[in-house]
């Protein structure tokens, strides 16, 4: 009788134990939103943030590092994953373009509205050199993501160039670092 009454007082302590943590859970997520919201920062450049977009990624750029051949490596790089499909086998076809200070792959589908054959960019991947917002005088390069790409699990093949991403900034770093 008492191991009877015993589990049943177990399985309402552990409904107790769910609850509370499902409040716990809600007021943790009120509280990040307000926070937010109160703590907005206030650096140069806060009210140019895109909000249809979100960041994949941030590297602290050395500051003894030629840029332009920097960024030439990271495009070559995004360049050659599009190009040989023995690299990596994406889902869906790529186009990469060359920016100032970086590079964009865009991931590209078929457009439904057009004729057949031409592709239309369902999300990119933007990487490029940018001013540190909070340290002046440090150089970051910023990787974010719009359209489809926010979508986490979306189009599979963001998390493949992702995982490559890390290898690709330590080799270019290596190759514009002056000598």
């Amino acid at each position: 009788m008492s191991a009877a009454i015993s589990s049943a007082h177990a399985v309402s302590g552990s409904v107790a134990t769910l609850r509370s943590r499902r409040a716990t859970r809600i007021r943790t997520v009120r509280s990040i939103k307000v926070r937010a919201e109160a703590e907005k920062p206030n650096f140069k450049g806060w009210r140019e943030i895109d909000i249809k977009q979100v960041q994949l990624g941030t590297a602290k750029i050395p500051s003894g590092i030629d840029e332009e051949i920097f960024c030439s490596s990271l495009y070559q790089w995004a360049n050659g994953l599009t190009t040989s499909g023995q690299n990596m086998p994406f889902a869906l076809p790529q186009r990469v373009d060359r920016l100032p200070t970086g590079f964009s792959m865009a991931f590209l589908v078929s457009d439904p509205k057009g004729e057949p054959g031409t592709f239309v960019s369902c999300g990119e991947i933007v990487a490029e050199v940018v001013d540190h917002p909070l340290q002046e005088g440090q150089r970051v390069l910023m990787i974010n993501g719009t359209g489809q790409v926010m979508d986490k699990g979306r189009l599979i093949d963001v998390d493949t160039v992702m995982q490559t991403f890390p290898n690709a900034i330590r080799n270019a770093v290596g190759m514009a670092t002056k000598e």
